[in-house]
């Protein structure tokens, strides 16, 4: 979690500082505070995914993400004070989990263009995932919710401009033509899997999003082999 979303370590009350034993217990309390405020938050964060991604916006109800979560309303409106709030924190906090999960899976291909060639069947893994399709609920949501779009748009375009820079550099360590290496085939890339993503809310035969794929690599595979690299 971000450590804007921890409770402050002020919250534990003072210490006596003429006592090292007591300043030490103190700050063992305060460690055992902020990992409980975590440990709810996260728990917070995960109900709402899991309803968003199962039942939609609409069912993804405060009250029905408290109940998921097995904490009080009061508990979950301190950490997050509103609907808005909580769904804010869930896209954050799926960019991070998701970035992670790419980034380590990525640095285990040795080859830099087959690195890059992976980047789609993992990014499709993401944002069909449970946590990519509550991120795409919230944004699809947000054209009828102005507070929460306007909000929201400059979180997003941070994460749109970490993709496409992660995938210019992919293609960059790859040694494909600079013509390729654009902002645009960048952006191409993104909202592809994200309409496959969408496509596969409302149709569950997959096979031809896969087929896309591969299609996808197999273009990127000719337009190398025909220009000869770099």
């Amino acid at each position: 979690m971000s450590a804007s979303a921890r409770a402050p370590y002020g919250n534990a009350g003072p210490t006596d500082k003429s006592n090292p034993r007591a300043s030490v217990v103190a700050h063992r309390r305060r460690q055992t505070q902020e990992e409980r405020s975590e440990g709810t938050q996260h728990r917070i964060i995960t109900a709402a995914i899991e309803i968003l991604s199962a039942e939609g916006y609409t069912a993804a109800t405060t009250h029905s993400i408290a109940a998921r979560a097995d904490v009080s309303r009061g508990a979950m409106l301190h950490h997050f004070p509103s609907k808005d709030d909580l769904m804010l924190a869930v896209v954050r906090a799926a960019h991070e989990y998701d970035s992670v999960y790419m980034r380590e899976r990525l640095a285990r291909i040795i080859d830099p263009l087959e690195r890059f060639f992976a980047l789609p069947n993992l990014a499709w893994a993401v944002m069909s995932g449970p946590s990519g399709v509550a991120v795409l609920e919230i944004l699809m949501s947000s054209r009828s919710n102005p507070t929460l779009a306007e909000r929201l748009a400059p979180l997003h375009a941070e994460i749109e401009s970490e993709s496409q820079d992660r995938i210019l550099k992919l293609m960059q360590d790859a040694g494909l033509r600079r013509d390729a290496v654009s902002k645009y085939s960048a952006q191409l890339v993104v909202a592809a899997i994200r309409g496959f993503s969408i496509e596969a809310m409302f149709n569950k035969d997959t096979k031809r999003i896969t087929d896309s794929l591969e299609s996808f690599k197999t273009l990127i595979r000719e337009h190398q082999k025909r220009n000869g690299g770099k």
